[in-house]
C-alpha cells in the first residue's frame, strides 16, 4: 500500500532535483561561454598589442612582451600563461615567445583564415594539453608582415577546472535541495494529514450502537468541511437505514409471533383433554388459517429482502398490460361483488418489458386496496394509457380518502392507515412490495391525491424503450411470491 507522505515527499524531492538540474545545467553553460567569451576577449587583445608593438620589425627581429603580458608564472598563476608565436605564410615558425619550449601547433582552418586576410580562432591539442588559438595575420597592421602569422594561445584547463568545480558545487547544491524537499515533503503531508487522522478516529470510534453521533474535528476548515459533511450524511443514512432494519425486524418479529401464538394456543387447548372429531376439525382449520397467514407473511418478507438486494430480473418478457388489468379485475370481480363495488377500466393498448406475474401483483394489490376501501355500492375505476415513453395506470376510489398523516407512511412495511382492520386483513406489506416491483421494472408507484377517495398511479416505461435498469432478470424474492396476490 502507498503511503501518501511517502509519495508527497518523492514528487517534492524529484521536483526540487529537476529543476536544479535545470538550473545547474544552465549555469554550466552560460558559465562556460562567459569563460571562454573573456578568453577569447583576452587573446585577441594580446594578439593585437604584440601585432602593433612588432609592426614596424621584419622576421626574427620581432619582439614579444616577455616579462609582462606572456611571462611564465609558478602554480598557481602559471595557470594564467599565455603564449605567442610568429609564423610565415606557408606555415613555417620564426620566433615563439620564451615561455615555449617548443613549437605550437598551427590549424590548418586557421591558417587558411589568416592567409584570406581574416583573424580565426580555434581550440585544439597541444602537447597533450587542450589550448585555445588567435591566429592573427600581421598584414592588417603594416607592409612588413605581409607573409607573417601571428599565433597567441593559452591553456583552457584553468577554464575546464573552474568549471568541474562549479558543476560539483551546483550538484552538491542540488543533493542538498533535493534532501532538504523531500524532508519538507514529509513534514508536509504530516500537517496536511493531521486533520485527516483525526477526523478518521472519530469515525472509527462511531459503533452501531452510537450511529447517533457525527464527526466535528475540523468541520470548520474549507478544505476538510465537504469531507466532514459527506461522512455526517452517510452516517446520516446508515443510522437511518439501521432503524428501519430494527423497526422491520421488530416489526416482523411481532407478525411472526402473532400467529405463532395462536397457533401453539389452539394445539394446547386441543391437547388438554380428549375431543370429539368435528372439534378436532375445527381446531385444525384454525390452525391451517394461521398457517395460511404465516405463508403469507414469509413470502412478503423474502420478496421484500431479495428486492432490497436489487437482484436483476430473470424472465423478460413483453408485456400486454391492458391484458394483466382485465385478468386483475376479473379475479377481483367476487370481492367487489360482494360490497356491490363496481369494477371499471378504461384501458388502451399498453406494452411493457418485463414479468408479467409480478406486473400482475403489482396492479392486483392496488386493485384490492381500492376495493376494499371503496364505499359499500361505490365504485373502483382504473385507465390505463400509453405515450411514446410511458405507460401509465391510474387506479382510484371513492372511498373516504387518505389523511396526510397516514400518506407519508403508505410505503412503510408494516404500516396498517386503520388500526380497526384485524390481522386477518394482511400484512401491510402490500404497498411496499408493490412499490418495489414497479422500481425493478424501472418505475414508479405512487399516491397522487385523494379525489375524493384515493388515487394511485403506477408509470412503467413503454415497451419501444427498454429500461436501463431492466436486466435479464428478475428479483428471485418477487418471483418466488409473484403468484401470492394480495
Amino acid at each position: 500500500m502507498r503511503s501518501f507522505r511517502t509519495s508527497l515527499a518523492l514528487r517534492m524531492a524529484g521536483g526540487s532535483l529537476g529543476l536544479f538540474v535545470a538550473v545547474g545545467a544552465s549555469s554550466v553553460l552560460a558559465l562556460r561561454t562567459i569563460l571562454y567569451h573573456q578568453l577569447d576577449a583576452t587573446l585577441l587583445h594580446l594578439a593585437e598589442v604584440e601585432a602593433q608593438a612588432g609592426a614596424a620589425a621584419t622576421g626574427t627581429e620581432f619582439q614579444f612582451h616577455e616579462g609582462v603580458l606572456l611571462a611564465a608564472r609558478e602554480a598557481p598563476a602559471a595557470e594564467l600563461i599565455r603564449y605567442a608565436q610568429l609564423w610565415t605564410n606557408d606555415g613555417q615558425p620564426l620566433v615563439r615567445s620564451r615561455n615555449l619550449s617548443a613549437d605550437l601547433t598551427l590549424p590548418p582552418e586557421a591558417l587558411a583564415a589568416a592567409r584570406a586576410s581574416q583573424v580565426s580562432r580555434a581550440s585544439h591539442r597541444w602537447r597533450g594539453i587542450r589550448i585555445r588559438s588567435f591566429v592573427y595575420p600581421l598584414q592588417l597592421v603594416g607592409a612588413a608582415h605581409q607573409v607573417h602569422l601571428l599565433q597567441v594561445a593559452a591553456p583552457t584547463a584553468p577554464i575546464s577546472q573552474t568549471l568541474a568545480r562549479f558543476t560539483a558545487l551546483s550538484a552538491a547544491l542540488a543533493g542538498l535541495a533535493t534532501l532538504g524537499a523531500y524532508w519538507l515533503g514529509r513534514r508536509i503531508a504530516a500537517l496536511a494529514l493531521r486533520p485527516t487522522g483525526e477526523i478518521t478516529g472519530q469515525a472509527e470510534a462511531i459503533s452501531a450502537g452510537t450511529l447517533s453521533e457525527r464527526i466535528t474535528a475540523h468541520a470548520d476548515v474549507e478544505e476538510f468541511s465537504r469531507l466532514v459533511t459527506v461522512l455526517n450524511g452517510m452516517l446520516d443514512r446508515l443510522d437511518g437505514a439501521f432503524r428501519v432494519q430494527r423497526q422491520f425486524t421488530a416489526d416482523a418479529s411481532h407478525e411472526l409471533r402473532a400467529p405463532l401464538t395462536v397457533l401453539k394456543g389452539d394445539i394446547d387447548v386441543a391437547l388438554k383433554r380428549d375431543r370429539s372429531a368435528p372439534e378436532y376439525r375445527e381446531t385444525l382449520v384454525r390452525c391451517r388459517e394461521e398457517v395460511e397467514r404465516l405463508t403469507r407473511l414469509c413470502g412478503d418478507l423474502l420478496a421484500l429482502a431479495r428486492s432490497d438486494a436489487a437482484l436483476p430480473l430473470e424472465h423478460v418478457t413483453e408485456v400486454d398490460l391492458r391484458a394483466v388489468l382485465q385478468r386483475t379485475l376479473d379475479r377481483f370481480q367476487p370481492a367487489a361483488a360482494a360490497r356491490a363495488v363496481r369494477l371499471s377500466a378504461a384501458a388502451g393498448e399498453a406494452v411493457v418489458f418485463g414479468d408479467d406475474q409480478i406486473l400482475e401483483r403489482v396492479i392486483g394489490n392496488l386493485i384490492d386496496n381500492a376495493v376494499k376501501h371503496a364505499k359499500p355500492g361505490g365504485a373502483v375505476q382504473a385507465q390505463l394509457l400509453q405515450t411514446a415513453e410511458l405507460v401509465t395506470l391510474t387506479v382510484r376510489d371513492d372511498g373516504p380518502g387518505i389523511s396526510d398523516e397516514h400518506a407519508k407512511r403508505l410505503f412503510v412495511r408494516f404500516f396498517r392507515g386503520d388500526p380497526a382492520r384485524g390481522r386477518g386483513d394482511g400484512t401491510g406489506l402490500g404497498l411496499a412490495i408493490a412499490r418495489a416491483g414497479a422500481e425493478a421494472h424501472g418505475g414508479r408507484l405512487e399516491f397522487v391525491r385523494n379525489a375524493p377517495g384515493a388515487v394511485f398511479r403506477l408509470t412503467l416505461p413503454a415497451g419501444e424503450r427498454r429500461p436501463a435498469g431492466l436486466a435479464n432478470g428478475r428479483p428471485r424474492g418477487l418471483e418466488a411470491t409473484a403468484d401470492q396476490m394480495s
